[in-house]
């Protein structure tokens, strides 16, 4: 049996209630849902031989349970009843939507009340450094011209700090026109110039190995060298300039055949360019 009460159906599956008894039912809650703005879309009122239970279908959709004390119908009736009196749930109100800001003038773009936020770049394990390449110069004082040669330095920096490493190799005439090599490798620490950018001017404290040969004679030695460094960045490259002055562990002679000495103290100048790291950049998320 279905009665249409406002806008909601009662539908009625209780063999337990005559004819009489749903029309009572049906008017009742048809009484009941008139004035109510928010009537669920039906209503089920039904039972089997023990119990009896309401169906209000909401939303949402709800089981009303019903005593089993006193007459049938004034049960059914009193749990629609007190669901009916009972205040729905308010819903959550929605977040306000910000405004969004106007130009300040014609050629400004518009932006949003809230900027997308920057995404940091992850801190890098190199934060500086780079690899030059140059030309290096030593003036080697007895029996030797000048030496000339090639140099290569490899630095790896945090901040304005490195670790380098350095190498060369050069080449002279002795006064007897015999020829010389001089090939060293170092490594050691840096400040500012020439791997880092921030910094136009740098100095590098250096120590490693060197080898002389002449006439089929090698000589090796250590060596430790202080040295000032000067630097222009142009985009990822940097033009630099340098000045080490070199101590010699233990002299460098060569008395068989030609008489020569590399001298234990001397000054070194090279001119080089180097690639530069590149720096990690944030950029918009």
């Amino acid at each position: 049996m279905t009665s249409i009460c406002g806008a909601a159906e009662v539908d009625l599956a209780c063999a337990r209630l005559s004819a009489a008894q749903a029309d009572e039912v049906g008017a009742r809650v048809k009484l009941l849902l008139r004035s109510r703005s928010d009537a669920p879309r039906s209503i089920l009122v039904a039972c089997d031989h023990s119990r009896a239970w309401v169906v209000w279908n909401g939303p949402p959709a709800e089981i009303l349970d019903v005593s089993s004390e006193g007459t049938l119908v004034e049960a059914l009736l009193d749990a629609i009843e007190q669901r009916v009196e009972r205040a729905p749930a308010e819903p959550a109100p929605a977040p306000a939507a910000k405004p969004r800001p106007l130009p300040t003038s014609p050629h400004e773009a518009p932006t949003w009340g809230e900027r997308a936020p920057l995404i940091e770049a992850p801190k890098p394990l190199v934060e500086s450094g780079g690899i030059g390449i140059g030309l290096l110069g030593e003036l080697l004082g007895k029996g030797l011209g000048p030496a000339l040669g090639p140099r290569l330095d490899i630095g790896v920096g945090w901040g304005p700090w490195s670790l380098q490493l350095s190498e060369s190799a050069r080449f002279a005439r002795s006064d007897a026109g015999s020829s010389a090599f001089l090939y060293d490798l170092g490594g050691g620490f840096g400040w500012g110039a020439p791997f880092s950018r921030a910094h136009p001017i740098g100095a590098a404290l250096l120590g490693g190995g060197e080898w002389f040969h002449i006439e089929g004679h090698t000589v090796t030695t250590g060596f430790a060298s202080l040295g000032l460094r000067g630097a222009l960045a142009l985009g990822a490259l940097s033009l630099a300039l340098g000045v080490d002055g070199r101590l010699r562990f233990v002299p460098q002679h060569v008395g068989e055949r030609v008489d020569v000495q590399v001298p234990r103290w001397s000054g070194l100048v090279f001119v080089e360019g180097v690639l530069l790291v590149e720096p990690a950049r944030s950029r918009p998320r």
